[in-house]
């Protein structure tokens, strides 16, 4: 007997379902179908067939939902692949990586001549066609099961708004009214529209009655600017590096210039920053609407800019570009966890197209790539070592930078390396400093609205002590300045305007973009905003607070972000201006040299002698428990399942987590490394109940904030 391999969109493998009553002849690889799931109707993905004994726990799907596959072949081996590759079900690479599906239309009635009187009292509707979203799920699942309910289920169609159809009408004001649909692209609804023109709703209506205007999906988001010269080269590179960003741009264009193309972007305001040098690329990613990727995802080809869920598009295109492949936007918070270019370095592999990385900063994982590194304009940078400066949070020497940028009517930018007032409270007799009953942090200070102290993962807060818990004394000093702090110092010294610009809170920054003087200090939600059109100084005056951190990817990551400040304002080259007590860091050394490669080239020699990615792979196996003695013996358990398979140099702990206990939970870490052969091994040995499993981390300590 024939059964299809149905994968759910849930952490699990294919499941077997027997194909759709009537439907047996249909091919259905690809398909999308409604199964009945636990007394519920899910929506999967027809990813193969099989062939089964039949039996009683054997269930009928319910109906395809396509006329045409959603996912080709290549898509489902892809998925395959990924899930191999991620130790994952892949139901759960699918559920990460494709868009979320329409909502379903679901009607349901007994079938015509069975007996009524097997429906339960309180279904007597069901003689007739009804929503089944009135009724009880598990009721309608033991009708399924008898054998006596009839079902129709299809996608609701998707969001419709009002297009022009036709240029002018023979009334002047209905006239003016298309021309100001014209100019707005589409409207919601004729609500909408008759807002902009101020005309009525029943005056509009006769535009759609007579076929000047009509529904249909919303358009395409597409860039507005106007396209760039391209820039060709004799050969097509692995990597593409450093450049000014207009060059790059320029590169961009020569990879794209014939044929079709999937573009990869870390994050949508990078992407929505291409595009607008692209008029002819068409935009996939979150912030577009439900039927807006639908439609994308039933129609692709052309040139593509997309997040990561553009990997799974259903379609073959002559080449891979991935922007900024470093990016740890690119790194997935939770369901598989995966970092994205390793997976489009699989996908241009199954597809054999070519695949090239773009980025101003190569990252230590595509260095060996044959490419191109174009000479970048040496940055101004000057360092000030907070051993020898005298002035806290601000050195005299930045804040006389901060004065000539006040006298010259220029703009700055101050970047802090954390939230709220300070990073803790400290006493200056005893040491004590509070922190959270729940995590091993210390408490933040914040200091507006009311003074508090407050834990950024869990929430707690608390009053801050007037006198010291432990030795009674008043010194008790905030150590490890803000964002709330910087303000205060920057506005008691400045006469200029000073406004912060974070992700929980942005001032408007209208003034400064039309050119006025000002200072914004904002966390580095800032590299993702609006350049400043006089930007003159960007401080970081405490630079050190985003080198460390408790991963070996820190020092990169901190690279990456220096290197980022200098194209806050692409065409100009402000100064760059460090508070450090590192100022001979080679990721420093690397910037004031004007070199994009001598900082990775050295990290990259440091891992391969710690036998760290990417010269082997890493994965972070996490377990936790409200009791510290509990979570330690189960990270020992792990280790003690891997003997006899793991060599001593494949395991690395288990230790406790670089914040060992986070909202009353002990938390302790094991890594393992080799091949991902290797690491298939190693993982089937343990029981995968028992840990969380990062397949590829970039940060070991990923609950912090700030």
């Amino acid at each position: 007997m024939r059964a299809l391999r149905v994968a759910l969109l849930l952490p699990l493998p294919p499941m077997s379902y027997l194909p759709p009553l009537g439907e047996e002849g249909r091919a259905p690889l690809g398909l999308r179908v409604a199964v009945p799931w636990r007394g519920e109707v899910r929506v999967g993905v027809v990813v193969g067939e099989e062939e089964v004994r039949p039996g009683p726990g054997l269930r009928h799907a319910i109906a395809y939902l396509d006329q045409k596959p959603y996912l080709r072949e290549e898509e489902i081996r892809f998925a395959e692949e990924a899930a191999r590759y991620l130790f994952a079900p892949l139901g759960q690479v699918l559920a990460d990586f494709l868009p979320p599906f329409p909502e379903l239309k679901h009607r349901v009635r007994l079938y015509p001549g069975a007996d009524p009187k097997v429906l339960p009292p309180g279904l007597e509707g069901l003689l007739d066609w009804q929503e089944a979203k009135g009724f009880d799920p598990k009721l309608l699942d033991l009708l399924r099961e008898a054998g006596v309910l009839e079902e129709e289920v299809a996608f609701k169609e998707g969001k419709r708004v009002l297009l022009p159809l036709k240029e002018d009408h023979p009334d002047p004001e209905l006239s003016r009214a298309l021309r100001r649909l014209r100019e707005m692209g589409h409207a919601e609804s004729l609500a909408a529209w008759a807002r902009a023109t101020g005309l009525g709703v029943r005056r509009l209506k006769r535009l759609l009655e007579e076929g000047y205007v009509g529904y249909g999906p919303p358009p395409e988001a597409r860039g507005e600017e106007g396209g760039v010269e391209p820039l060709f080269l004799p050969e097509r590179p692995e990597r593409l590096n450093g450049g000014r960003f207009s060059e790059r741009l320029r590169l961009l264009k020569g990879l794209l210039a014939r044929g079709s193309h999937l573009v990869l972007f870390p994050e949508v305001s990078l992407l929505l920053r291409f595009l607008a040098f692209f008029p002819e690329a068409r935009a996939y990613h979150g912030g577009l609407s439900l039927g807006e990727r639908e439609a994308l995802f039933k129609d692709p080809g052309g040139v593509v800019f997309a997040t990561y869920g553009g990997l799974f598009l259903p379609f073959t295109p002559d080449s891979l570009v991935v922007v900024e492949e470093g990016s740890e936007s690119y790194k997935l918070a939770s369901g598989t966890r995966a970092f994205v270019p390793p997976l489009a370095e699989l996908r241009a592999r199954l597809l054999g197209i070519p695949l090239t990385y773009l980025s101003l900063v190569p990252s230590v994982e595509v260095l060996d790539r044959p490419g191109l590194t174009f000479p970048v304009p040496k940055p101004r940078v000057m360092l000030l070592d907070l051993k020898r400066e005298k002035g806290y949070p601000f050195t005299g020497r930045a804040l006389a930078l901060l004065k000539q940028v006040e006298e010259k009517g220029r703009q700055a930018v101050v970047l802090a390396a954390r939230k709220g007032y300070s990073a803790l409270l400290l006493c200056g007799d005893c040491g004590y400093k509070p922190t959270c009953p729940n995590c091993a942090l210390s408490l933040r200070y914040h200091r507006e609205g009311r003074d508090r102290l407050l834990c950024h993962q869990c929430g707690h807060q608390e009053p801050p002590p007037l006198l010291c818990p432990e030795c009674g004394s008043p010194l008790l000093e905030p150590k490890g300045p803000g964002l709330e702090w910087l303000t205060q110092e920057l506005r008691r010294h400045l006469a200029l305007p000073v406004l912060r610009y974070a992700k929980e809170g942005k001032d408007d920054l209208k003034p400064l973009l039309e050119g006025k003087p000002g200072v914004v200090v904002g966390t580095t939600a800032l590299l993702r905003g609006p350049s400043l059109p006089e930007l003159a100084l960007v401080l970081l005056p405490y630079a050190d607070g985003f080198l460390y951190d408790s991963d070996f990817r820190a020092a990169e990551r901190y690279h990456r972000l220096l290197w980022a400040l200098t194209e806050l304002r692409p065409g100009r080259r402000p100064l760059i201006l460090l508070q450090t007590y590192t100022p001979d860091h080679p990721a420093h050394e690397g910037l004031l040299e004007g070199s994009v490669e001598a900082f990775p080239w050295a990290e990259k020699v440091l891992r391969e002698a710690l036998h760290y990615p990417p010269k082997v792979r890493m994965v972070k196996l996490e377990v936790s428990h409200r009791q510290e003695e509990r979570a330690l013996e189960a990270a020992f358990a792990l280790k003690e399942a891997l003997k006899g398979v793991a060599r001593e140099e494949e395991v690395l702990g288990p230790a406790p987590a670089p914040v060992p206990r986070v909202k009353g939970v002990f938390v302790y870490h094991l890594l393992l490394r080799g091949s991902t052969e290797r690491l298939q091994e190693m993982l089937a040995r343990l029981d995968r109940r028992r840990f969380k499993l990062d397949p590829d981390p970039h940060r070991f300590v990923g609950l912090l904030e700030d």
